[in-house]
């Protein structure tokens, strides 16, 4: 039995540059052939000059803002998909600039055994340092040292061996509110588009986002993995 579950995972393709949100809209989409029709009238639809949101089917959802434009899913069939969707919908809109692209990976793990989630935080942000440096914790009783612990850790990565601008940052992040020894283990795979240019974006999604996706669930697999299995 594995000391973690993954209880939810979300991909996102996040755009940076230069958009018009109110032009958004569900008809939008849905005369451009780019969804196929919905009835959205019952939906919390948001269209606005500085913001527009909407929910699509397949658990797809949109937000666009002035500098920004992202499509996300909780649904994992819908990951692989939401290129094309990005794709789709901006080869209508070929003289937007579009600067960075983020494509992100998120999950959400449960470490099943308290013992093991001590063990992960001990791994990842050892005590004894911070112990050194902060004189007043070894004074304090058990309970109140054992709030100490690992909360929210970022580490920076060069890219791989690939000729883009940018970098992978793998974020863990204890997440209380979705109940006790829950982390977000988040994958931030950033990229610098040269020339602001859509069709370079586009090829860059078309080269890079499975890979993205695989190399995500990689890192996750083997930090999870790998810290859960050292010796207590």
């Amino acid at each position: 039995m594995s000391d973690w579950e993954t209880i939810s995972e979300e991909a996102s393709i996040v755009l940076v540059g230069n958009m018009n949100p109110k032009i958004f809209h569900p008809e939008w989409f849905i005369r451009k052939e780019i969804v196929e029709e919905w009835d959205y009238i019952n939906d919390e639809v948001i269209n606005l000059p500085d913001m527009s949101q909407i929910e699509l089917p397949n658990s797809r959802k949109v937000l666009a803002l002035l500098n920004q434009f992202s499509v996300r899913s909780s649904q994992a069939s819908e990951h692989l998909s939401l290129k094309d969707f990005i794709n789709h919908t901006f080869s209508f809109l070929t003289e937007m600039p579009i600067r960075q692209i983020g494509m992100n990976y998120i999950s959400v793990i449960k470490i099943t055994n308290i013992n093991k989630w001590k063990q992960f935080s001990q791994q990842l942000a050892p005590q004894q340092y911070w112990r050194d440096a902060v004189d007043y914790i070894d004074s304090l009783d058990e309970d109140k040292q054992s709030h100490m612990g690992l909360w929210e850790l970022t580490m920076n990565l060069p890219r791989p061996n690939d000729t883009l601008n940018g970098h992978i940052r793998p974020k863990i992040a204890v997440l209380p509110q979705a109940g006790e020894q829950v982390l977000a283990f988040s994958i931030n795979n950033h990229v610098e588009i040269e020339g602001s240019d859509v069709s370079t974006m586009s090829k860059i999604l078309d080269e890079n986002w499975d890979k993205s996706l695989s190399l995500a669930q990689q890192i996750t697999s083997n930090i999870m993995t790998t810290h859960l299995k050292v010796p207590q």
